[in-house]
C-alpha cells in the first residue's frame, strides 16, 4: 500500500512538473511574441506592456498594454487583452493543434478596461470625404446645430471617460457541424451589445486553411442592445441644444431620420420608426433583433430578392424591451445603397502623347469588346461567359456567370476589389441581361 502511494504520488509529481514546465514554456512564448510585435509596430506606433500573465483556468493575457499611434495624437491603453481556452490543458495544446491543421473547438479573446481618452485622435479623427459615410453621425440629427458628436459634445452630457470591455468568442461542435460566435461588449454609463450568431460548417472538420473558404449557412442571429445610460444624457443635451423639450426633441430627432434614410435608399415603415422612438425615449431601454430562418440560408442568396421576401427568408422579429414590433415594413433602392456604398472612382483622364510613326512598324488591330443583349432563357447556355444582369429591383451585376440548379438559382462570380464572391440570384428576378462578346 505504502508502495502505490509513492508511486501515486511520484506520477502526480512528474504530471505537475510537466504541465509547469509547459506553462512556464508557453509564457515564455507569449512574452517572446509579444516583444516581436512591438519591434514590428515601431514604424508605425509605439506600444508597450506591462507584463504576461496566465491563469490556471485557462487563459493567458498581456497587461498593461499601451499603444500610441505615430499619426494620432492619442493613446490606447488596454487593462489585459485575454486569449482563452475551457481549460489549462486546451490552452497548451492550442500551438499543437494548430499547426497539425486541427480546429479548436473553443475559443475567447477578451479586451478588459480598454480606455479611449475622449479628446483624443481615436474619437475626434478629422473628416475627410474619403472616410466621411452619409450614414455616419445620423445620431446627431435635430441636436440643434450640430452635425456629429465629439469629445466636447461627451463631456457636456457628463462623460469623463469611454472605458469599456469586449470579448469575441466562438464555440465549434464538428459532430452537428455548427459554428456559435459571440460577441459581447459593455462601455459603463454608455450602452451594452450581445450579438450571436450561429452558422452551418461542412461536413469535413474544420481546420485552419479552410476557415475562411467555406461557404457559411445562417442558422440564427440575436442581437441585443440595452441602453446604459446614454440615451437619456444625449436626449437632455439635445434638447437644450434645441430649445425644445425632449419629447419634441425626440419627434424631430426621428423625422430626420426618416427623412435622412429616404435620401439614402432606404424607406423604414412606421413600426420600426416607432420601435426605435420608444428605445430612445422610454425606461424600456432595450432593443432585440432575432433572426431565425426556416432553413440554414446563405445571406449571399438575398441580393435578388425584395425586402418582404428579404425579412420572411430571415424569419426576423424586433422587440422594444417585452413588447414585439409587430409592423416590421421596410423598403430599400438596392441600386441607389450599390452606388453609395462601392462608388465608382471618377475618371482618370487620357494623356495622349505623339510619338513618330515609324514605316517599319507593324500595323496593330484591335478588337473593342462590347455587352450584346441575351435572351434570358439563354444565360443557362453561356456557363463560364462573362454577362451583365439586372434584376426586377434595379440591382445590376457584372460577372462570370456559372450553372444554374434546379430551384432556378443562377450564380454569378462578381469581382471586387478585395477578391472576388459568389452570388446566387434568381432567374425569375432577372429582367435583363446582355453578354461580353
Amino acid at each position: 500500500m505504502r508502495k502505490l502511494m509513492i508511486a501515486a504520488a511520484t506520477l502526480l509529481v512528474v504530471v505537475l512538473l510537466a504541465v509547469a514546465g509547459a506553462a512556464g514554456y508557453l509564457w515564455y512564448q507569449t512574452r517572446q511574441q509579444a516583444d516581436y510585435l512591438v519591434q514590428l509596430a515601431k514604424p508605425f506606433a509605439e506600444i508597450s506592456y506591462a507584463g504576461v500573465s496566465l491563469a490556471p483556468q485557462g487563459s493567458i493575457g498581456i497587461d498593461g498594454l499601451r499603444i500610441m499611434p505615430h499619426a494620432l495624437n492619442d493613446t490606447l491603453s488596454i487593462g489585459s487583452l485575454r486569449l482563452s481556452a475551457p481549460n489549462l490543458i486546451d490552452l497548451l495544446l492550442l500551438d499543437w493543434r494548430l499547426r497539425h491543421g486541427q480546429f479548436p473547438e473553443a475559443m475567447a479573446l477578451a479586451a478588459e478596461q480598454i480606455d479611449l481618452p475622449l479628446d483624443g485622435g481615436f474619437l475626434n479623427a478629422p473628416v475627410t470625404p474619403e472616410t466621411d459615410s452619409p450614414f455616419d453621425h445620423l445620431d446627431a440629427l435635430g441636436c440643434g446645430s450640430l452635425t456629429r458628436f465629439g469629445g466636447t459634445e461627451w463631456r457636456s452630457m457628463g462623460y469623463s471617460q469611454l472605458l469599456s470591455d469586449l470579448r469575441i468568442g466562438y464555440r465549434y461542435a464538428p459532430r452537428d457541424h455548427r459554428l456559435e460566435l459571440q460577441v459581447d461588449s459593455y462601455t459603463g454609463d454608455w450602452t451594452t451589445v450581445n450579438l450571436d450568431i450561429g452558422i452551418t460548417t461542412p461536413a469535413e472538420p474544420l481546420n485552419p486553411a479552410t476557415l475562411l473558404s467555406f461557404q457559411p449557412r445562417l442558422t440564427h442571429l440575436r442581437l441585443v442592445l440595452r441602453d446604459a445610460g446614454f440615451n437619456a444624457r444625449r436626449n437632455t443635451y439635445c434638447a437644450a441644444k434645441a430649445g425644445k423639450s425632449v419629447e419634441a426633441y425626440l419627434d424631430d430627432h426621428v423625422r430626420r431620420l426618416a427623412e435622412r434614410l429616404r435620401t439614402l435608399g432606404i424607406d423604414p415603415g412606421p413600426g420600426l420608426l416607432d420601435a426605435y422612438r420608444r428605445f430612445l425615449g422610454t425606461s424600456e431601454g432595450e432593443l432585440t433583433v432575432l433572426a431565425r430562418p426556416p432553413a440554414p440560408l446563405d445571406v449571399t442568396d438575398l441580393a435578388g430578392y425584395t425586402p418582404e421576401d428579404v425579412l420572411k427568408l430571415l424569419g426576423l422579429s424586433v422587440a422594444v424591451g417585452s413588447t414585439p414590433v409587430s409592423d416590421l415594413s421596410l423598403k430599400w433602392d438596392a441600386a441607389r445603397l450599390a452606388r453609395l456604398l462601392n462608388p465608382e472612382p471618377p475618371p482618370v483622364p487620357k494623356v495622349e502623347t505623339e510619338s513618330p510613326l515609324s514605316p517599319l512598324a507593324p500595323s496593330t488591330i484591335t478588337v473593342q469588346r462590347e455587352f450584346h443583349p441575351l435572351p434570358v432563357a439563354e444565360l443557362a447556355r453561356h456557363s463560364g461567359r462573362i454577362v451583365r444582369l439586372q434584376t426586377s429591383n434595379g440591382t445590376r451585376y457584372t460577372g462570370q456567370i456559372g450553372a444554374i440548379n434546379s430551384e432556378g438559382m443562377l450564380q454569378i462570380t462578381v469581382r471586387k476589389s478585395g477578391g472576388s464572391a459568389t452570388l446566387s440570384l434568381r432567374l425569375s428576378d432577372i429582367n435583363r441581361a446582355e453578354i461580353l462578346e
